[in-house]
């Protein structure tokens, strides 16, 4: 008899974390849709954002080790990481 296949805290054999993720999106969408100005103001601030990130992601390629550029990328990232909750959540 073959073995199931292992099922994800996520799918739809865990209702409730499904149900609790599609209730944020609901809250969100709502907020969203209560506020449009904000959402397209965070939405195009979130391009930029990206944008930025795309040009930082150049520049750390133009490293010749690929060591190196493993580890600038990570301290990037836990450079906005930090930067994301000094900002957003202090």
């Amino acid at each position: 008899m073959p073995a199931s296949p292992k099922k994800s805290a996520a799918d739809s054999s865990n209702p409730d974390i499904r149900d609790i993720a599609l209730s944020i999106f609901d809250k969100v969408r709502a907020i969203k849709r209560a506020n449009p100005e904000v959402a397209k103001a965070v939405d195009r601030a979130e391009k930029e954002i990206r944008l930025k990130l795309v040009d930082i992601r150049t520049h750390i390629d133009r490293l010749e080790k690929k060591e190196d550029r493993e580890l600038v990328t990570v301290l990037v990232i836990n450079g906005l990481h930090r930067t994301a909750d000094e900002v957003l959540v202090d």
